[in-house]
């Protein structure tokens, strides 16, 4: 829903395209940076209790959101909203893979999928209407309606999951924290004279983290997970996917509002496309996962979102009708993708990593998005500058978009081309 509000906020915040897509980079810090720490605390005091109170935590944030006097404001909103839904991400899986049976698994992903593209579908059309005829605010209020609905649902529930029996690992959690933060500000910020040194500061903690969390008993994760290279691919598979979906979907609502002209209204409604279709395929895709080989499923995919990804490369060329038709593609694509390579992931695990399992696919994912557009952030920055978007800038988005897009084939090539490797040298 901010996507298509973005513009809208900027001009009433009067924001530089830098803190615009600020905006949605302290979201997603926040919650790739505590994902993996909350996998632990949720698993040692049970999902049904960790969901409560991160949807109370989301409801606080989206609150401050609405009422935020400035973009700084605003910006702090975003990061508790980050850590709650870290908390809501995680719980998901668990709910699904601790109550239904490995037979199953990947139906019930593709249901549990179709309701994330069933909200994606939806957030275009209604932020657009809302952000023309109301305020970009009232975006946070509904959301809060709606999550005070899911926290009475949440009451319902009986009983609770709980895996873990160790203690929290305090001081490696804050030093992970800490290390992801240095590697997205760093990486955001690459172009000034802080980024690099913040960039490399982050590599180095990383190394000093594996190095002592590897020899700990009680670590925040369980690192011998990634001695399985099936299991690292399709978690880089994800993380390719999310990369791709969300930056492509980002600058065509920037091409959309700021290059064609369109208003948010009929932006939202265009960019409908790409989740409706995945809403369609996600069921689909689950009974093919329960059945097919996951990785070949997910290849498949890949080669057509690598199809998707091409054509952006020339979006300036693309008449609007050509575009909905590549945003159509796109939601065939990801549709298809998502629920067999979560199937593989989360069942490739024993039943005691599945928190670990489940907070690394969703971190994946999450660093996907946030790398994403902090790569897309520095493009801007090199070819536009750091000033407000207007009518003298269309031309730097183009370009931006053009080498954005041109990254994000070559990931998407590399992605389709390990997840077949993977099919054909552990053929199990």
């Amino acid at each position: 829903m901010i996507q298509v509000a973005l513009p809208l906020i900027s001009s009433d915040l009067n924001l530089t395209i830098e803190l615009a897509n600020w905006i949605s980079i302290s979201y997603m810090i926040a919650l790739i940076a505590v994902s993996i720490p909350l996998s632990r605390v949720i698993s040692r005091y049970g999902v049904r209790k960790s969901t409560i109170i991160g949807v109370i935590v989301l409801i606080i944030g989206l609150l401050m959101s609405a009422l935020a006097p400035d973009v700084y404001f605003l910006l702090f909103s975003r990061v508790i909203q980050g850590i709650s839904v870290a908390a809501l991400l995680i719980s998901i899986y668990m709910f699904v893979v601790n109550q239904i049976s490995e037979d199953n698994v990947g139906s019930a992903l593709g249901i549990v999928g179709s309701m994330g593209y069933i909200g994606m579908t939806s957030a275009p059309t209604i932020s657009g209407f809302l952000v023309y005829y109301i305020s970009w605010r009232f975006l946070f209020v509904l959301l809060v309606a709606a999550f005070i609905i899911e926290l009475a649902l949440l009451f319902r529930l009986d009983g609770d999951w709980k895996n873990e029996t160790e203690p929290i690992n305090v001081r490696g959690s804050v030093f992970y924290i800490l290390l992801m933060v240095l590697f997205i500000v760093g990486l955001t910020n690459i172009t000034r004279p802080f980024g690099l040194p913040l960039l490399i500061l982050s590599f180095i903690s990383f190394y000093i983290f594996v190095k002592v969390e590897i020899h700990n008993s009680n670590t925040i994760f369980n690192l011998n997970l990634f001695r399985n290279f099936k299991y690292v691919i399709c978690n880089y598979a994800a993380f390719i996917a999310y990369f791709i979906t969300f930056i492509s979907t980002y600058i065509l609502n920037f091409h959309l509002q700021y290059v064609l002209g369109l208003d948010s209204r009929i932006a939202g409604l265009i960019l409908l496309s790409t989740p409706l279709v995945m809403v369609l395929m996600s069921p689909v895709s689950g009974r093919l996962a329960d059945r097919y080989d996951n990785r070949v499923l997910a290849g498949i995919a890949m080669s057509i979102l690598l199809c998707v990804m091409f054509s952006l490369c020339f979006i300036e060329l693309l008449p609007l009708y050509l575009l909905i038709v590549v945003m159509v593609v796109q939601g065939v694509g990801h549709g298809l993708f998502s629920p067999p390579n979560n199937r593989y992931v989360l069942t490739l695990v024993d039943k005691e990593d599945l928190g670990d399992a489940s907070s690394m696919l969703t971190t994946s994912k999450e660093v996907g998005k946030t790398v994403s557009l902090s790569t897309y952030n520095v493009i801007c920055l090199v070819i536009i500058g750091n000033q407000a978007i207007g009518s003298d800038t269309i031309s730097g988005l183009i370009s931006s978009s053009h080498v954005i897009m041109a990254i994000a084939s070559v990931l998407t090539l590399s992605a389709a081309v390990l997840l077949f490797y993977s099919k054909f040298h552990y053929n199990d």
